[in-house]
């Protein structure tokens, strides 16, 4: 079984279950509904939820915000304010009733293939994504809506994120990019070098009943990481 094989296997049982699942984590109440990834056979949220930098009057956008989490808690922890987007109708509704149930109140969801839908007159402090790291090659097809969250076929989605993300952000702002050790590092260095940024490591760890190193990297322009 190859790698992909292994992650759409891992997709398919992640979706039998009875939804929506109830869920108590970081003090909030959530639901998680069918089409979106299941917390319980996908971790990196609760590990980038934990190890996400300080974040008091930051301004934070969210790719990619699935069922709402690490963003909502984000916004609960002194966030000046949050935006959290996601090409999928269904994960945007799904973070939309978490805010609702939680009562966070400073933050807005909404559709967007990464900056599609993202003013450009919006600037963040943080432009954060936990992103689906699983490579395929460039002409690869989505079987389904839940193979987007998760498979980036030539890191085309990557290459646009660290290309676009740059003018979205405040003079002192950073890109927190969430990328796990079984990515495609070598990918990721030369899509760095192609838009003149560095990275610099900010953290990482894993849980004991899983098999990879979860990463995050602060992503700026070369000429604002001196």
């Amino acid at each position: 079984m190859t790698d992909l094989d292994e992650v759409r296997k891992r997709l398919t049982l992640s979706q039998q279950h009875t939804f929506p699942l109830h869920i108590q984590e970081f003090g909030m109440d959530l639901v998680v509904n069918e089409g979106i990834f299941s917390p319980r056979h996908f971790h990196s949220w609760r590990w980038y939820t934990e190890n996400f930098p300080p974040v008091a009057g930051k301004r934070v956008l969210e790719i990619g915000c699935g069922f709402g989490l690490p963003g909502l808690y984000l916004a609960k922890q002194g966030a000046a304010f949050l935006v959290a987007c996601d090409i999928d109708p269904k994960a945007v509704d799904n973070t939309l009733e978490n805010a609702s149930r939680n009562g966070v109140k400073n933050v807005e969801v909404i559709e967007s293939d990464i900056f599609s839908n993202i003013s450009p007159h919006q600037k963040f402090d943080f432009i954060f994504w936990n992103y689906p790291s699983n490579f395929a090659p460039a002409d690869y097809k989505y079987r389904n809506n839940i193979e987007r969250g998760a498979i980036d076929p030539g890191y085309k989605l990557l290459s646009r994120f660290l290309s676009e993300g740059p003018a979205y952000l405040t003079e002192p702002g950073s890109i927190l990019l969430g990328f796990a050790s079984d990515a495609r590092d070598d990918l990721l260095s030369e899509i760095l070098v192609a838009n003149d940024l560095a990275s610099v490591l900010l953290g990482s760890g894993t849980y004991c009943h899983v098999d990879v190193t979860y990463r995050i990297f602060c992503v700026r322009k070369m000429s604002s990481s001196t």
